[in-house]
């Protein structure tokens, strides 16, 4: 710390830190920068030392403690979602530090300029971030602030799967209760419905990679245990509900020979026949996750026109589905799209697949599935405050799960 290489890194991540901290809503004294300051303009007067060795100690102690700090905060969070959400709420993988970071933040031969670069790489670049600092200056009160630090800190979340990268992604947004398909210039955006306070709809990030048609709804045992168990005995419910039981053998099971007990243990499942009434609606969207949640149409759209959509058991409900399915299968023939239309009771578009409603009379199962290929990126996220993907204005959505109170407690250390 002593030679004028060392001292010339040292002023670099000061002033870089010191400039940087305030633009990004943070305390000088998180980053140790009222006690760094004194010690570095001792270094600058070396004869005017008392203890020289412990002043060079002290501040390469503070200032190594403040760099790992400020390096490791901007480039992975501050926070981490999984520890704040829960993994029952949160998984996506996000990047973590490894010793090819730790060897870069602490390359030996490494010179001012060196350092100074490293301090503004590993703050979040993409256009949302460098809005949300741009709203932070002008920020007046601690309200506004809140909403945007919180949201500064989900950027420095960097999803490894990077889907905003890619050409065309599905973006989901919990808070605003809507999803957006984006592909270029093409934004088409929609509302949704998705889970309940009390059964959230998780944060993850998959692969669209199968379209299925008039499914039938294999009901989650969870479901079955706090809300179908009870009926066991009562042929009629199930039959109301177009419900079928069957046992670990794939037989069907009469609803009267079993108990509430029965039913709650696992050892049977309960599914939904398709059809209009059908929980799932008339088309769903898969995807690889642990929580067997999806995108989905729904038999109940008079939820779309409520501001406050937070009514499922944690699958994500669409208000225009076969849009969702056009623009995944982009490209795709015209005949097999209408053959999909006809498939879930819409209009046909082409001359073919009018001239083959006319001809069929009853219900026209052509399809029942189709593959995804290639994959569409889906993501499930959570900003309530956010540049609009299809007009590009920041807009501003409630905090339905509360999350944003979450962030706040967890980064209310870090703030002056």
């Amino acid at each position: 710390m002593g030679t004028p290489e060392q001292l010339a890194k040292a002023d670099t991540l000061f002033a870089t830190m010191q400039l940087q901290v305030d633009s990004m809503g943070f305390s000088h004294d998180y980053f140790l920068l009222s006690e760094i300051q004194p010690l570095l303009e001792q270094m600058h007067q070396p004869d005017s030392v008392e203890n020289l060795p412990e002043t060079m100690a002290q501040l390469e102690y503070k200032l190594s403690k403040a760099y790992t700090r400020y390096a490791l905060g901007q480039r992975f969070g501050f926070t981490n979602p999984v520890k704040l959400f829960g993994k029952n709420n949160y998984d996506t993988q996000i990047e973590k530090a490894d010793s090819a970071f730790f060897n870069q933040l602490f390359s030996p031969g490494a010179d001012a300029q060196a350092v100074a670069d490293l301090l503004a790489s590993v703050e979040p670049h993409d256009s949302a971030y460098q809005l949300f600092k741009k709203k932070l200056s002008t920020d007046t009160t601690d309200a506004q602030r809140y909403l945007t630090l919180c949201n500064m800190e989900r950027r420095r979340w960097r999803n490894a799967k990077q889907p905003e990268s890619q050409p065309r992604y599905i973006f989901v947004n919990i808070a605003a209760q809507e999803v957006w398909a984006i592909g270029g210039d093409t934004v088409n955006n929609m509302r949704i419905c998705c889970g309940k306070a009390s059964t959230k709809s998780p944060l993850l990030t998959s692969e669209i990679n199968k379209i299925e048609f008039n499914p039938e709804w294999g009901i989650p045992q969870s479901i079955i245990r706090g809300e179908v168990s009870g009926h066991a005995g009562d042929p009629s419910y199930f039959s109301r509900r177009n419900y079928y039981i069957t046992n670990s053998s794939g037989q069907r099971v009469d609803p009267s020979t079993l108990t509430p007990g029965d039913l709650a243990s696992g050892r049977y499942a309960v599914r939904q026949r398709s059809g209009a009434g059908n929980a799932l609606g008339r088309i769903i969207f898969r995807f690889p996750n642990r929580f067997s949640v999806y995108l989905h149409h729904t038999s109940s759209p008079a939820a779309f026109s409520r501001e406050q959509r937070t009514v499922s058991h944690g699958c994500i409900r669409l208000q225009r589905p076969f849009e969702i399915a056009e623009f995944i299968l982009e490209g795709e023939d015209e005949w097999k799209l209408d053959q999909m239309r006809l498939s879930i009771d819409m209009e046909p578009k082409t001359e073919q697949g009018k001239e083959y409603k006319r001809t069929h009379r009853g219900a026209i199962r052509l399809v029942s599935s189709t593959p995804v290929d290639p994959v569409m990126p889906v993501v499930i996220d959570y900003y309530t405050l956010f540049p609009n993907p299809k007009t590009g204005v920041m807009d501003t959505w409630g905090d339905p799960y509360g999350y944003d109170k979450i962030i706040q407690k967890a980064i209310k250390p870090f703030l002056p």
